[in-house]
């Protein structure tokens, strides 16, 4: 099956409805996840005659209510799929997403299912018994059929090349990444630090943030005060990258050129980006992600040899095409 873009499809009744059914199916450490797990194991059977989980890192982002909108229109348009979404309320809910996945995999309603693995080797652990067809989306790990998702390292790359561009020779830069040793954090940061080494630039140090903008206000007030001369900050997500402009406009530089990159190209990074709040965003395609999710799903029920990796794409958003790419995401809600 081959994917196609289908943005103009997904209505703001079809979101809203996505969204208030993935806030029922999701769960977190205490009774949120108590009901999601009951909910994974009592799934009952539809007449559809595929039965597919999806599982993303968390339901509580704009970043994942799009990859949630592009897998409920995949089964909408093969018209015969019943796929389900999950997710925990937080992105260190380790514990609670490796829970669900064990209580879906228990519970024998599914004959495949889709995971954005919030920690890639506990995943593989609980994963490598499964006996149905299991993906990565987003985020990969070893075991998986397929990988769905984008190049993470090549992405920032991109992100790291333009931002070296601007700054030039001799800049000073700071990274903030999102949580300490999880893969795909760790693998932006790598391709950030490849593009500005090249770019000969200087990274001046590397902070963690969880990927939760309020603490990024925090981390950055403190880079502020450490790197008063840094030329740019680069972020692994765009929450963070906000965050890191809050900071700067409460230091009162948001007049010195500091440049700052974001990283997926949700509508507020975007937003950002054209009212001159942020430089850029590395901008991946969560929708494509949810939407070749379903569809491999279907391919693996089916016997078809799945290819190692799925490359959904990316691109670098900058004021020269920030409000067309903010466009194209609003058409989704």
């Amino acid at each position: 099956m081959k994917y196609q873009h289908v943005w103009k499809r997904v209505s703001a009744m079809v979101l809203a409805g996505i969204l208030a059914g993935t806030m029922t199916a999701c769960g977190g450490q205490t009774a949120d996840e108590s009901e999601t797990a009951q909910q994974a194991q009592t799934d009952e059977a539809s007449d559809k005659e595929y039965q597919v989980g999806v599982i993303v890192k968390t339901t509580a982002s704009e970043y994942w209510s799009y990859v949630v909108a592009g897998a409920e229109a995949a089964a909408e348009d093969l018209g015969n799929v019943d796929a389900q979404i999950y997710g925990a309320t937080a992105d260190t809910d380790y514990e609670g997403q490796l829970n669900l996945a064990e209580t879906i995999l228990t519970s024998g309603t599914k004959q495949a299912i889709a995971i954005a693995p919030l920690n890639s080797g506990m995943a593989e652990t609980v994963l490598s018994q499964a006996t149905i067809p299991v993906l990565a989306v987003d985020t990969n790990f070893e075991g998986a059929e397929t990988f769905i998702g984008t190049a993470h390292e090549d992405a920032a790359y991109l992100g790291g090349q333009y931002v070296a561009e601007q700054i030039g020779q001799g800049g000073k830069v700071v990274i903030l990444a999102n949580i300490q040793g999880e893969s795909t954090s760790e693998a932006r940061v790598s391709g950030y630090k490849r593009a500005l080494e090249e770019g000969g630039c200087e990274i001046v140090e590397i902070l963690y943030t969880d990927g939760v903008g309020d603490k990024a206000v925090n981390v950055m007030e403190g880079a502020l005060q450490t790197h008063p001369d840094m030329d740019a900050v680069v972020c692994c997500a765009d929450d963070v990258a906000l965050g890191a402009a809050r900071a700067i406009e409460a230091a009162g530089r948001q007049d010195d050129g500091i440049i700052v990159c974001g990283f997926d190209g949700i509508s507020s990074g975007v937003q950002a980006v054209v009212d001159g709040k942020i430089s850029c965003t590395v901008a991946q395609d969560p929708y494509n992600m949810g939407y070749q999710a379903v569809e491999s799903m279907i391919d693996a029920i089916n016997g078809e040899e799945l290819p190692e990796f799925i490359d959904t794409g990316c691109q670098i958003i900058t004021p020269d095409n920030a409000q067309e790419y903010l466009d194209k995401l609003n058409s989704l809600v």
